[in-house]
């Protein structure tokens, strides 16, 4: 007596025509019946022939395995009951042979034995895999049709849900957690990372990964739009929807813009600035050239003190108060004379009119590239017009010109803003030199660092009881040059922590040695 197991098989589509499991179990009960047939197995599946990953079967192929021989048929009402897939099925049938096991559909049965009848066997196959195809071809002209006509008819994007209208038509409307989109869309406009984004929308029941964050945030379909993709000779399109947007056209832009670098919007970070470190930054580690860092640290008598050490090879460590001290003391050497001012002024003025005639020049060649710009896009909504080019292409190409428009608007407005100030810079910076040391005072963490960074242009060390590095502005070395012809000294008098010196460097010259600045 032969062995089988029984499949039956249905997916939600061919149940509505009226295809019952029942059905077909008794069907191949009574054949097995008739025939001497012992039931080893049954299966019974609700799933899609499409391919052979489905549960049942993968336990069907999971017993063969586990128990070879214990089976000779695999018996089914029909052929398509087995599979909807002609390629698949052919090599399911050969990996069902290596385990001596024979497919067969008692309503369609065909001898094996006679190589002709493979041609009737594959005729079988394939008229269920083209009956699925024809329906996937009209299932896809509705869908198409449907966006078309602004209607999206597959599963809403988060921030919609799907609905139906008074025709009982498949329409999206906007869901109650729409405006944590809008909130995202507006956070990424304003710099924040998708990361904290994807955070904090967890964190309010809306799971969504990195990858589809993205897709997300470029997904027209929130300013109401829908693509419609190529098919064909037909182009990929962008039309509006029938749903309500939930973001604006230039909030999506300006997004568009942060993803793709065009703008930077990212806000600054935390800032690790404090009053009593202002050269925390600046100072550099004589031993190892790391920088020094600063913090406070407990005595035994429970009073705080404030030092800059080095974190990485942990050989120095100075109080803060000594080096705010001696970075003071040095500032305050520089003395400025009414002769030096004038000589700061002339040397100033001559750097901006070299640099006011460079301006005309970059504004002309700018002025040249924006009418230019003006031209491309003319011509662009041209061919538009013309249907010389499709939606999609159009609105990408328009959005790089309008960024390349914009980036010469902002360039060509600070030159202009730039030569109207150049005044007003002169005055403040012959102001600044006038009161450096109160300046210096005055200031906060970020102009402190600003003022010694443009002062030394090199690296800055302490040891102990003075700074030390290897040169300082050009600006201000021509005019301490300057101040000690006037007063006919020598340059190595002129200043207790700064001595002026015609002598070549050492590596590190001493501020306070009788070498000066390079």
């Amino acid at each position: 007596m032969k062995r089988a197991a029984i499949m039956c098989r249905v997916s939600s589509d061919e149940q509505a025509k009226g295809y019952s499991l029942d059905i077909q179990y008794e069907q191949l009960v009574t054949y097995c019946s008739r025939n001497e047939i012992e039931i080893v197995k049954e299966y019974r599946e609700d799933h899609s022939a499409k391919n052979f990953n489905r549960p049942e079967y993968q336990k069907f192929l999971a017993f063969l395995k586990k128990n070879k021989g214990a089976i000779d048929l695999l018996l089914v009402t029909s052929w398509d009951r087995f599979s909807r897939n002609l390629t698949d099925s052919l090599i399911m049938i050969r990996t069902l042979e290596k385990f001596g096991v024979e497919v067969q559909a008692i309503e369609q049965p065909i001898d094996m034995r006679i190589p002709e009848n493979k041609a009737i066997l594959a005729m079988f196959l394939a008229i269920p895999e083209i009956d699925n195809e024809r329906r996937s071809i009209k299932i896809r002209g509705g869908i198409r049709a449907a966006l078309k006509s602004g209607r999206w008819s597959r599963m809403a994007p988060i921030g919609y849900k799907n609905s139906r209208d008074e025709k009982n038509k498949p329409i999206v409307v906007v869901a109650d957690n729409a405006n944590l989109i809008q909130n995202a869309f507006k956070e990424v406009s304003e710099g924040k990372p998708q990361s904290d984004i994807i955070k904090d929308l967890r964190k309010k029941g809306i799971k969504v990964s990195r990858s589809n964050m993205s897709k997300l945030l470029r997904n027209p379909f929130y300013m109401g739009k829908i693509i419609i993709p190529k098919l064909g000779n037909e182009p990929t399109q962008i039309i509006n929807g029938i749903h309500e947007a939930i973001i604006s056209d230039s909030l999506f832009f300006k997004v568009q813009d942060v993803l793709n670098g065009v703008t930077s919007n990212k806000k600054e970070g935390y800032s690790f600035q404090r009053d009593e470190f202002p050269l925390r930054g600046i100072l550099f580690c004589s031993s190892c050239n790391a920088k020094l860092t600063a913090s406070k640290s407990r005595s035994a008598t429970g009073r705080r003190y404030a030092y800059y050490h080095c974190n990485y090879c942990k050989n120095e460590r100075f109080p803060s108060e000594d080096v705010n001290n001696n970075m003071e003391s040095i500032l305050g050497e520089f003395q400025f004379t009414k002769e030096s001012k004038t000589l700061y002024e002339l040397m100033v003025k001559n750097l901006l009119n070299n640099k006011s005639g460079e301006d005309e020049l970059s504004l002309d060649k700018l002025t040249t590239q924006l009418n230019e710009q003006n031209m491309r896009i003319q011509k662009l909504q041209d061919l538009y017009v013309d249907g010389n080019i499709d939606n999609e292409n159009y609105m990408l190409t328009l959005q790089r010109y309008e960024g390349l428009r914009r980036d010469l608007k902002d360039r060509i407005e600070a030159l202009n803003v730039t030569n109207l100030t150049y005044g007003k810079w002169l005055k403040s910076g012959i102001s600044v030199l006038s009161n450096l040391n109160n300046f210096y005072n005055n200031g906060s963490v970020g102009h402190k660092q600003a003022l010694l960074s443009s002062i030394f242009p090199e690296k800055i060390y302490f040891d102990g009881k003075k700074c030390r590095t290897q040169r300082i502005n050009e600006v201000l070395r021509v005019i301490m040059l300057n101040n000690s012809i006037l007063e006919n000294k020598k340059s190595e008098q002129i200043y207790k922590n700064i001595e002026l010196s015609t002598l070549v460097e050492s590596p590190r010259i001493e501020l306070g040695s009788k070498q000066a600045i390079k």
